[in-house]
């Protein structure tokens, strides 16, 4: 439905980033301004599922393969209907 209306919707999986909700984690973080650029660029490139960091990229293959993807299309059909 959203879609005949020029709306699209991207899928952002980010992994730990370096925020102030994170910034007590010991733990590698992506810089936000990193997270940011690869979220908007993915956007512009009109990707469906976007993994915008390293650790986030490293589930992205398992995700696109696995059963969630094919699960969540099949509740996109039930969503696009009037």
């Amino acid at each position: 439905m959203l879609a005949r209306q020029g709306v699209g919707v991207h899928v952002v999986l980010a992994g730990p980033v370096d925020t102030d909700m994170s910034r007590d984690l010991d733990i590698p973080k992506t810089a936000r301004e990193s997270v940011a650029r690869a979220i908007l660029d993915g956007v512009e490139k009109d990707e469906e599922d976007i993994f915008p960091d390293p650790v986030a990229e490293a589930i992205a293959e398992n995700w696109r393969s696995g059963v969630t993807k094919p699960l969540e299309r099949q509740f996109a059909v039930f969503a696009d209907q009037p």
